[in-house]
Formats: C-alpha cells, structure tokens, sequence
C-alpha cells in the first residue's frame, strides 16, 4: 500500500468506536476505504470533500461482522459522502440532498398525513436535518449509509410527524408504547394487528445479526435504562460518540426489520410507508423485550 494511503488508514483508525483486532490486514482495509473513497466521488461527481475527514466521519458510524472487521462494501458510499457534507454545511453536498434526496420527505408525509401536519413536518424534519438536534449534531449526523437513505428520510419524516401528532392531542410521547401511538392513529393498530407475526420474525432476524457489544450496548441503553453519560464512563467514551453508536445500532436494526418485513409481505408502494410507521412504533419496545429477557433476538 502506498504511503499516500496511509493518512486515510491513520484517520480512520484513528476514530474507531472499538480498537482494530491485531489479525485484520492492515492493507486490505485500506485498500476498502480506498475504494469507499472512490465508490462516493463517482455516485456524486459534484460533491467536492476531504477524504481524511469522511474516513473518521465513517469510522464513528459502521458496524463489524462477526470476525472484527469493519464492514465497509455494503456502505452507500454516495449517500453518506453526500450527508456528510451537509453535516459540514458544504453548499454542494446540500444542493445534491436537494435535488436528489429531499423529494422524498413530503412525498413520504403526504401519503399518511393530512395537509397541515405533513408541512408542519417537513418544516420541522427539515431543521433537524442540518441544523443542531438535541444530542448536539445535526440529524442528518446519524445517518451510517448502511441503508438507503431515501428510506432513512421517509422513516425519519414519519416518524417526525407521529411526533408532531402525539404532541397536539397531549397524548404522553412514549416510542415504547404501541398503544399510544395506536391512539393517534387508528392505521398502526390495523397494521399491528394484521403484521403482529412477520415483524417478530423479521425483528428477530435483525437482532440476530448483531454483535455482542451490539446487544450489550442496547441493553445498557433501553433494558437497563443507562443514560448516554453513563454508557460513556463504562467504555470511557464522549456522551456524543455514544450517542452516535445508538443511533448506529438502532437504525441497522431497524434496516434490516424493515428489509426483513417487506421481503416477507406482498405489498404495493403505497403501503410502504404504512409499514415504516409499524417497524418505528414497535422498534423501542421490542429492544426491551427481546434484550431485556436475555435473548439473541429470538421470537
């Protein structure tokens, strides 16, 4: 490997959530962020960043397979090259999200919400997406590329609104609870009660795909009820980058529940989004039941 490539190898172990094992080649994974690298400048040609800080921006978001290794081929290496120059402000990656991406926030709200609370949404989603959210980065920070981000928009708009909704009728906003957000919106019960098998199975598939740092950080997180600041004295870790590796988790079990259900179901675009609204709503309360009983994702 050539000494050019030995910068994006330093910046990229360099902010791992989790020190690389002494038996992964060295070169092979530089020879994968190499090609990271160029898999998001060919998917978006006019998205000019530096590759140093992509590398440790990947870094502190993507998962390991079972031998320890960082998995980085199955990366949406456009996607995440894009998102990562919004999270910076970069006046090209935010026109490219524009054109390319954004459409599919109010087409998503339009399709299940009336016209008031999907503009309420977008606005809202919007703001959170660039500007700072609550864990002090930008929502759109979040985003691993392990998905299709297009799908992460949809979820996230949504999501968004239930909340918006929720919120208007002074129902308690508890994601653990299915029957609140039941209340707010009769379409979930139907889909709670008609999907109630296929989301176990294809929840238990997802958790099955995790590994045991994974699950155990979960657990902490929603079975034990640890905050952020605690997880992050146990592995002696920022608030912010604990933060980040929960949402990591969180949206990989939710990819892989979501792809698991639609494979299983036979339905037509427009109940796609319907299907998003079920995965999100139960995603919380199942974490607690699944990790809380000591399972590997079982049902």
């Amino acid at each position: 490997m050539t000494s050019t490539a030995d910068p994006l190898f330093a910046a990229f172990a360099g902010r791992l959530a989790m020190p690389l094992s002494e038996a992964i080649d060295r070169d092979a994974l530089t020879r994968e962020l190499v090609d990271l690298i160029a898999r998001a400048r060919r998917e978006a040609p006019g998205v000019k960043l530096d590759p140093l800080g992509f590398a440790a921006h990947v870094a502190e978001r993507v998962t390991y397979d079972r031998h320890g290794m960082p998995v980085l081929a199955a990366i949406h290496a456009g996607a995440l090259w894009i998102a990562y120059g919004c999270v910076l402000g970069d006046a090209s990656a935010l026109a490219a999200f524009e054109t390319t991406y954004a459409p599919v926030i109010g087409a998503a709200l339009a399709r299940s919400f009336e016209h008031g609370t999907a503009s309420d949404a977008e606005l809202v989603l919007r703001e959170k997406l660039v500007l700072v959210a609550g864990d002090g980065a930008p929502r759109l920070a979040a985003y691993s590329g392990r998905g299709d981000l297009r799908a992460w928009l949809r979820a996230a708009a949504v999501r968004t609104a239930i909340d918006l909704v929720r919120a208007r009728r002074v129902i308690p906003v508890d994601n653990a609870d299915l029957g609140d957000a039941a209340a707010v919106d009769p379409v979930l019960a139907r889909l709670k009660q008609n999907y109630r098998d296929e989301f176990r199975a294809a929840f238990g598939a997802a958790a099955r795909e995790l590994t045991d740092r994974e699950r155990t950080l979960l657990r902490y997180r929603f079975v034990d009820d640890l905050s952020i600041d605690e997880i992050g004295l146990l592995y002696k870790a920022h608030r912010a980058t604990v933060a980040r590796w929960i949402a990591a988790i969180r949206e990989a079990l939710f990819e892989r529940t979501r792809a698991q259900l639609m494979a299983s179901l036979d339905l037509d675009d427009g109940e796609v989004d319907s299907v998003l609204r079920l995965v999100d709503s139960q995603l919380e309360a199942s974490i607690s039941a699944v990790f809380g009983s000591g399972g590997r994702g079982g049902t």
